[in-house]
C-alpha cells in the first residue's frame, strides 16, 4: 500500500510541477485521438450504409405494354427460380403511380389524366448478388427473358459505396499506425523531458537502493494518465459531433460501449507504452 501511495504522490507531484506540459501533452493527444476515432465512425457508418444498400436495395422489371397473363406468370416463375432473387412482387399501374405520388409529391402527379406507368415486378436480391460480376450476370439474365420491356437498378450506387468503403478502410489503418507511432512519440518526449530534470534524483534513488519499478512507475502512470485523458476526451467530443450530426444532418451511429471501453483503454496502452519506451531509453541510472 505504501509502495502505491508513494508512486501516486510523486506522479502528482510530477504533474503539479509542470501541470501547463501535461495539458498540453493530453490536448495533443486528445487531437490525435479525434482524428482516429472519426474516421473509425466514418467507417462504421459507410459499413452500415452499404450493407442497408445491399439489404434493401430492388430491381424494378418493366413489362411489355402489350404482355399478356401466361408471360407474366412465366417470368415470374423464371425469376424466383433464379438462386439471386429472394422475392418477387408485383406492381400493378395504380400501386406504381402511388408510389411515385408519395415519393415526389402530388405535384409530380398532378397533371397527368391517365396512368402513364408499366406495371411491373419488383424483386428483392439476395446480397451476395453484388459480389464479383453476379449483379451483371443477373441483369443480362433477365433481358433475355420475355416480356422484359426495361429494367431499372442503381448498381453503380452501391458499386461506388462499396470503394469508398475500402478507401476509407484502408486510409483508417494507415492512420491508425500513425495515430499510434505519433502518441508514442508525444508521450514518450514529455516522459524524457521530466527524465532529464531529475536524473541526479534517480542516481541518488538507485544509490539508497530503489529499483527500477520504483523509479518507473509514477512516470508510467503519468503516460497512461495522459493517454486515457486524451482518448476519453475525443470520446465526448465525437459523442456530441454525433448528436448534432443525428440531429441536422442524417441518421448516424455511434461506437458501441464495448468499442469505446477498447478505445479509451487503447489510448492508455498507447501512453504507457510511450511512456517505458523513453524510460528504458534515456533512463541511465
Amino acid at each position: 500500500m505504501s509502495y502505491i501511495l508513494l508512486t501516486l504522490r510523486e506522479a502528482v507531484r510530477a504533474v503539479s510541477y509542470q501541470f501547463g506540459s501535461f495539458l498540453g501533452s493530453v490536448l495533443t493527444i486528445f487531437l490525435a485521438m479525434l482524428t482516429a476515432g472519426s474516421f473509425a465512425l466514418i467507417t462504421k457508418n459507410t459499413s452500415h450504409m452499404l450493407e442497408k444498400f445491399r439489404n434493401e436495395a430492388s430491381v424494378e422489371i418493366y413489362f411489355e405494354s402489350d404482355i399478356d397473363s401466361l408471360t407474366k406468370e412465366n417470368l415470374k416463375d423464371r425469376l424466383v427460380a433464379n438462386k439471386y432473387v429472394l422475392k418477387v412482387t408485383y406492381i400493378d399501374k395504380d400501386m406504381a403511380l402511388f408510389r411515385l405520388r408519395d415519393t415526389f409529391g402530388q405535384e409530380m402527379v398532378a397533371g397527368l389524366t391517365t396512368n402513364p406507368l408499366p406495371e411491373s415486378y419488383e424483386i428483392t436480391l439476395e446480397s451476395f448478388v453484388y459480389e464479383d460480376n453476379n449483379f451483371e450476370e443477373l441483369v443480362n439474365f433477365i433481358y433475355t427473358l420475355p416480356g422484359v420491356e426495361d429494367i431499372g437498378y442503381v448498381p453503380s450506387a452501391i458499386g461506388h459505396l462499396k470503394t469508398i468503403f475500402k478507401v476509407v478502410s484502408y486510409l483508417g489503418i494507415a492512420l491508425g499506425i500513425l495515430v499510434i507511432m505519433a502518441t508514442g512519440f508525444i508521450v514518450g518526449n514529455i516522459i524524457h523531458i521530466k527524465i532529464a530534470e531529475k536524473r541526479q534524483t534517480f542516481y541518488v534513488m538507485r544509490l539508497v537502493g530503489a529499483g527500477n519499478g520504483f523509479i518507473y512507475a509514477p512516470y508510467l502512470l503519468i503516460g497512461s494518465l495522459i493517454g486515457l485523458l486524451g482518448s476519453a476526451l475525443s470520446i465526448i467530443t465525437l459523442k456530441f459531433g454525433e448528436l448534432y450530426f443525428t440531429a441536422y444532418i442524417a441518421s448516424a451511429s455511434f461506437l458501441d460501449t464495448t468499442e469505446i471501453v477498447s478505445f479509451i483503454i487503447a489510448g492508455g496502452l498507447i501512453g504507457f507504452t510511450g511512456s517505458y519506451i523513453a524510460l528504458k531509453k534515456y533512463l541511465d541510472v
